[in-house]
């Protein structure tokens, strides 16, 4: 197995830390360094719950049943 190393200033480590770990699966098979950081977590969305067509959603935006039902009194 071939391995590149890295040469990267302390402020730029996380940038390059994340973008390797952003890859396609499998193209990286270990990522090394000499200072740890935490990995960055994924985003988790604050509400994991499926919003229903006919929902009326809690932001300035129409649920899409309301807009095309505004949409439809034109």
């Amino acid at each position: 197995m071939k391995q590149i190393k890295l040469n990267v200033e302390d402020d730029k480590l996380e940038i390059v830390l994340t973008i390797l770990n952003n890859l396609k699966d499998g193209l990286i098979s270990s990522i090394q360094s000499e200072t740890n950081i935490l990995p960055t977590t994924k985003y988790q969305p604050k509400q994991n719950k499926i919003i229903q067509e006919n929902e009326k959603p809690q932001g300035k935006y129409l649920s899409s049943a309301s807009y095309k039902a505004k949409l439809e009194k034109r």
